[in-house]
């Protein structure tokens, strides 16, 4: 292994997604904009100029049993989508044997978990549903159970992590199936990607699993299922402003709410860059490799701002057999890729 390459890996590849993905919302909301017949907001505002006016606001102490773990959890979201980008760079390959598709899906898991966690760990008295009830001695309403907006937004979470987010994880292990391998660079090597001597004419050489029949179904489940990770329209009942405000981060506030944002922009790029790893084959390295990859990344989220241009919020009963419908697609994509 070479230890330089090693390092400046492991420096500069979580940079480069961290600075690209503070594009990506912006991307998205004019793209939204346009196809709605508006203008839309400057490229950078919703992202990086966003980030950077929560970092000098003034921190707020959230209505919490554990206030610092509650304003640690954005910041572990961003480490853990670093690691996950970091275990598709070749110069990890190997690494703890952790550069494998079960430590990635085990990862974006945990991702996931983290927004049970945010609603379990915030009582703000705001989102109390109304009527609140006295809790002075002798009140009629003492015993009336309590329950905040922060909960209910937990068990949507809960029930994406079970039901809603199958049709990724399928779509996430489709190339292993084809492959025959869950290493990461054993599928980007099955497409042709060589490490060493990379240039962008290699481009030509490759055979990406996307262009292939189960590579197709796979795509469109990884796709689904990427919008649910995302959150984002027709999947974000979870952070639906109609009756539950801001779902699990209404407390966020100043710098923990510049965390939440770059938490979900990154998450935003590093699932995309997932894909083209997988199925164009092209891992983000540092060398030529990294342009194509970073164009290709931005794919997912251009489509995601088509598909919720065009979209309302949906309820469960609606995502529901959405969710296993993909599912069921995913299935056949298995089983196509077997034969």
């Amino acid at each position: 292994m070479n230890w330089t390459n090693f390092a400046l890996a492991t420096i500069f590849v979580p940079l480069i997604a961290f600075s690209v993905s503070t594009w990506i919302p912006g991307i998205m909301r004019k793209i939204q904009a346009r196809i709605q017949q508006r203008i839309g907001p400057p490229v950078l505002l919703p992202g990086f100029w966003a980030v950077i006016k929560f970092l000098y606001k003034e921190r707020i102490k959230p209505v919490s049993p554990f206030p610092r773990l509650y304003h640690s959890l954005p910041v572990i979201g961003i480490f853990l989508m670093f690691f996950t980008i970091l275990l598709t760079n070749p110069e990890w390959d190997g690494i703890l044997g952790l550069t494998t598709l079960v430590a990635i899906a085990g990862l974006m898991k945990v991702e996931e978990t983290l927004y049970v966690l945010m609603g379990n760990l915030s009582n703000n008295i705001m989102s109390v549903r109304m009527p609140y009830p006295d809790l002075v001695s002798g009140a009629t309403m003492k015993a009336k159970v309590r329950r905040n907006y922060e909960k209910i937004s937990v068990t949507r979470a809960f029930k994406f992590i079970t039901i809603g987010s199958f049709p990724l994880y399928i779509g996430l292990f489709i190339p292993a199936v084809i492959v025959g391998s869950i290493g990461i660079m054993s599928i980007a090597g099955y497409q042709g990607f060589e490490v060493t001597g990379f240039t962008l004419d290699s481009l030509y050489n490759l055979k990406p699993i996307v262009f292939t029949a189960p590579g197709i179904i796979g795509a469109i489940a990884y796709f689904i299922g990427y919008l649910v990770i995302i959150n984002e329209y027709p999947f974000s009942i979870m952070h639906t402003k109609a009756d539950v405000i801001e779902g699990p981060t209404m407390e966020y506030a100043a710098r923990s709410r510049a965390c939440y944002y770059l938490m979900r922009e990154t998450t935003m790029f590093v699932m995309s860059s997932l894909f083209v790893t997988l199925y164009f084959g092209i891992p983000p390295a540092l060398n030529l490799a990294m342009i194509p990859h970073v164009i290709l990344a931005l794919i997912l989220p251009i489509a995601a701002a088509i598909v919720s241009a065009f979209t309302p919020v949906l309820t469960f009963r609606q995502i529901y057999p959405i969710s296993l419908g993909f599912s069921a697609l995913g299935v056949i994509g298995v089983i196509v890729a077997i034969l």
